[in-house]
């Protein structure tokens, strides 16, 4: 069995220790790696344990890639699941640190439900239908999404914003005939996510009533 003869720190990552198998550089690890399997100098090793220190090493650099993420911003589970198979890290290693992520506290959708919520609606001026479909593509389940969404847009006005949005678009509207100044207007608040109860009374009150002749169509 190989044994541990030398440990020394690697000159340009202070946090990372190389280790040497029977006086032969073996391989490189983190200083949570070191306390996590208790090397020394002197140890014994089997080959399996040997394999479970490397793997130690990779989970290790998974979870300190994921905690870089986390540095930046918010992200959902999913989110974070997504990158890091994009740096071909193991799906059982990536659980194994989402596991470990979500009981530390570092990752939990509903707070990132709520804080995505939050921006779509006080931020980006968001309906509730667009910031419904920005938590979905982020990989949030669908109660929890309701559950964010209830708690912001209950108390969110909606309606205000809608009104605030169209009176900025209205000037550009002016020249337009009335009813392509409604579909337009319609349309830009459609996608904005804002659904049609609301979206009908703005037109209305920033470009008037609704012409006698008009189809009711907002497509365009």
């Amino acid at each position: 069995m190989p044994i541990l003869t030398r440990m020394t720190e690697q000159k340009r990552r202070p946090n990372r220790r190389n280790v040497y198998l029977d006086g032969r550089f073996a391989f490189g690890v983190n200083l949570n790696v070191v306390a996590q399997f208790h090397l020394k100098v002197g140890l014994e090793l089997t080959n399996q344990q040997v394999q479970a220190i490397q793997q130690g090493e990779v989970r290790q650099e998974c979870m300190d890639k994921a905690l870089r993420y986390l540095e930046r911003r918010l992200y959902s589970r999913h989110e974070l699941r997504v990158r890091l198979t994009r740096l071909e890290y193991g799906p059982e290693v990536i659980e194994e640190v989402l596991n470990d992520l979500q009981r530390l506290g570092y990752v939990d959708d509903e707070r990132f439900a709520r804080t995505k919520a939050l921006s779509a609606a006080q931020h980006k001026h968001h309906g509730k239908r667009r910031a419904m479909l920005e938590l979905i593509k982020a990989g949030v389940d669908r109660p929890v999404a309701d559950r964010a969404l209830e708690n912001v847009y209950d108390v969110h006005d909606s309606l205000a914003t809608a009104r605030q949005l169209a009176m900025k678009k209205a000037d550009s509207l002016c020249r337009l005939d009335p009813l392509t100044a409604r579909r337009r207007l319609a349309g830009m608040l459609l996608r904005r996510g804002f659904d049609y109860d609301t979206v009908r009374p703005v037109i209305d009150q920033v470009l008037g009533d609704e012409p006698v002749d008009d189809p009711g169509g907002y497509n365009e």
